[in-house]
């Protein structure tokens, strides 16, 4: 009868949407098979023991083995920080001579717009007919040369 009432004790009913969780009343114990460990032999035990302090002994030679591997890992370290320093400022260098290359491009093109619209071919041609009597030629001033050879011409003397 007492198992019963231990198993209904928490067993309850309540009206209304919260509803509470029901636990039990104990932890049931867990029975874990025991293992079998292998006897150790004692003299073996020993041996492992003198082993691991032999083993564990940092002796001179690891140790100047570590500090020059230290030394030399660290001046790689260094060597590549320099590395990337002179990256960082070689490409500042780049942008600030990139910058004047466009401002003295930008000004050249300025100078030859500005040559251009200063340079009226009216006034030229005006100048070359009147002042210098210079006129278009016509097709009495062209003459027409046959070569011997059509790809190929060297003037070493006059044309004929």
């Amino acid at each position: 009868m007492a198992e019963l009432n231990r198993r209904y004790v928490n067993e309850y009913y309540e009206e209304g949407s919260a509803l509470r969780k029901v636990a039990p009343l104990y932890q049931p114990e867990v029975e874990r098979p025991e293992v079998e460990r292998p006897q150790v032999d004692p003299r073996r035990q020993e041996q492992v023991r003198k082993n691991r302090e032999k083993y564990n002994i940092i002796d001179l030679k690891y140790t100047i083995l570590m500090m020059c591997a230290s030394v030399i890992l660290l001046s790689a370290c260094v060597g590549y920080l320099k590395v990337q320093a002179s990256i960082a400022t070689k490409r500042v260098e780049i942008a600030g001579l990139q910058q004047e290359l466009s401002e003295v491009t930008n000004e050249n093109i300025a100078k030859r717009e500005m040559l251009y619209s200063s340079v009226d071919l009216g006034t030229i041609y005006s100048r070359a007919s009147k002042d210098l009597g210079m006129k278009y030629a016509d097709s009495n001033h062209t003459i027409i040369y046959q070569s011997s050879d059509p790809d190929y011409v060297r003037q070493y003397k006059d044309i004929p």
